[in-house]
């Protein structure tokens, strides 16, 4: 999964790695990184900010 696109399926082992090998890439513009952050956050891997910030 090195490519932006979106993919028919993700588990939450690959949502991880996706969102260390798109660590650069903006959310709101890779869609296979935005993907794998709703996947986490459906799985309550990851909780999401109350409010935007800039990697505090």
């Amino acid at each position: 999964m090195t490519d932006h696109q979106r993919v028919p399926s993700m588990t939450a082992g690959e949502a991880h790695r996706v969102m260390q090998a798109h660590i650069d890439c903006l959310v709101s513009v890779c869609p296979i990184k935005q993907q794998a952050k709703a996947r986490l956050v459906a799985d309550r891997r990851m909780m999401p900010a109350d409010r935007p910030h800039m990697g505090f």
